[in-house]
């Protein structure tokens, strides 16, 4: 009779625990998958333990089976518990329907780790990955995403500066790290000889990596292609990716041999912005260590407030204080309420010029934030560096986006 207890309690844990491993196997989500392994396999187990003390007999194995199965019932329960709020923290995936319990509860990647790194694409076994949401605890109508990428273009002579912004700003955002060294092939097409133009560019790009790699700290995905800068560095826009570049030089790498009569130039930087469509950086001689003066130059482009409450959340700058440049007749309330509600100062001074340009009192800005690129794209027109179009000797950061595809400026 007893022996016949126990085979029935072995059976049942037997088949419990089958239970919980099909469920492993076959739930569609790591949260119904938790649930068979922490309830069907503990009771399984439990099951397995009481008929194998039923079989024994005796006191010591009694004794033994019993702090055993209340060691399950304590850990098992805690443990799946822990890894079941990691993985949501982590962005995985959500295949029930209704409403989420834990929205603005617990903060969540808007992305799953397998999308974040690159593992799988978007859907998976028919699983329909949640749609990323913007950043916004306490925000306005901003659109932008947060910021889960920062690219940062390797150009020779302008290494050292770019490649610090955009590891501080990935590191404190959390976001992955990737350096781009372009070879720019219309360089090498239209040098007077493009086989040694080409080992010169490439050359002046590994002089780059170099540098790059002398960096402490600076761990970054390195991408190298040769081609059309402007294809290999296009982007959708969304807010996800933060494009880092310096304010000079091209992916020739300063290298000159270009043939007589030829009309391309290498000056394509500020032409960036209008391909990579998201926030783009372009870095400035200095970086503000201290409270930060931001200067916001609104031309009444729609999607600027949304821009400079992404730059505020990405902690782009410890910012201190905006200061609105716009024209007279511009509504400012939507500026002047991401202030508010970041609890920084706000000044609105009224546009004393058309286009980009600020007042030069405020060429000491830490950075200018710009719903466009500032015109011609050149970045020397007539002997005067593009910044100044901004405010004479400006040498601070400027972050420029483009207006959304199929979304035009006011």
């Amino acid at each position: 009779m007893i022996a016949l207890l126990s085979i029935l309690f072995k059976l049942a844990g037997v088949v419990f625990l089958c239970i919980a491993a099909l469920g492993v196997m076959r739930l569609p989500d790591p949260f119904q998958r938790m649930h068979a392994a922490t309830k069907a396999g503990t009771l399984g187990a439990g099951l397995v333990i009481i008929g194998s003390v039923i079989a024994h007999g005796a006191l010591d194995a009694t004794i033994l089976g019993i702090f055993t199965v209340i060691f399950l019932l304590l850990t098992v329960p805690v443990a799946g518990h822990l890894l079941g709020r990691a993985a949501y923290v982590s962005g995985a995936r959500l295949s029930l329907g209704g409403d989420n319990a834990l929205e603005g509860v617990l903060e969540r990647s808007s992305l799953p780790l397998d999308e974040r790194m690159g593992w799988l694409p978007a859907n998976v076994d028919g699983v329909k990955s949640p749609a990323p949401k913007a950043f916004a605890p306490e925000r306005s109508k901003a659109s932008l995403q947060r910021l889960e990428s920062v690219r940062f273009a390797v150009i020779d002579g302008n290494v050292d500066l770019v490649a610090q912004r955009a590891s501080s700003v990935a590191k404190q955002n959390e976001a992955k790290l990737s350096a781009h060294v372009l070879i720019d092939g219309h360089a090498i097409d239209t040098a007077e000889d493009p086989a040694q133009m080409r080992r010169l560019i490439r050359d002046r790009a590994s002089k780059a990596v170099n540098t790059l790699k002398s960096f402490i700290g600076v761990d970054a995905v390195l991408n190298y292609s040769e081609g059309d800068p402007e294809q290999l560095l296009a982007c959708d826009g969304s807010g996800e990716e933060l494009l880092v570049l310096p304010c000079q030089g091209w992916f020739h790498h300063q290298v000159e041999g270009r043939r007589s009569l030829t009309t391309w130039e290498p000056d394509g930087l500020l032409r960036l912005p209008s391909v990579h469509r998201g926030p783009v950086l372009f870095a400035g001689k200095h970086l503000a260590s201290g409270a930060a003066t931001i200067v916001v130059r609104d031309c009444a482009e729609d999607h600027l407030p949304a821009l400079v409450e992404w730059a505020l959340l990405a902690q782009l700058w410890p910012v201190e204080s905006l200061v609105h440049v716009a024209d007279r007749s511009a509504d400012t309330r939507a500026i002047e309420e991401i202030a508010r509600n970041f609890r920084c100062g706000y000044r609105l001074i009224e546009a004393s010029a058309e286009g980009c340009a600020i007042p030069d009192e405020l060429r000491d800005a830490d950075a200018v934030i710009l719903g466009a690129t500032p015109k011609p794209l050149r970045t020397s027109w007539f002997g005067a560096h593009w910044r100044s179009r901004i405010a004479p000797d400006m040498s601070g950061d400027v972050l420029i986006m483009e207006a959304p595809a199929g979304r035009a400026s006011a």
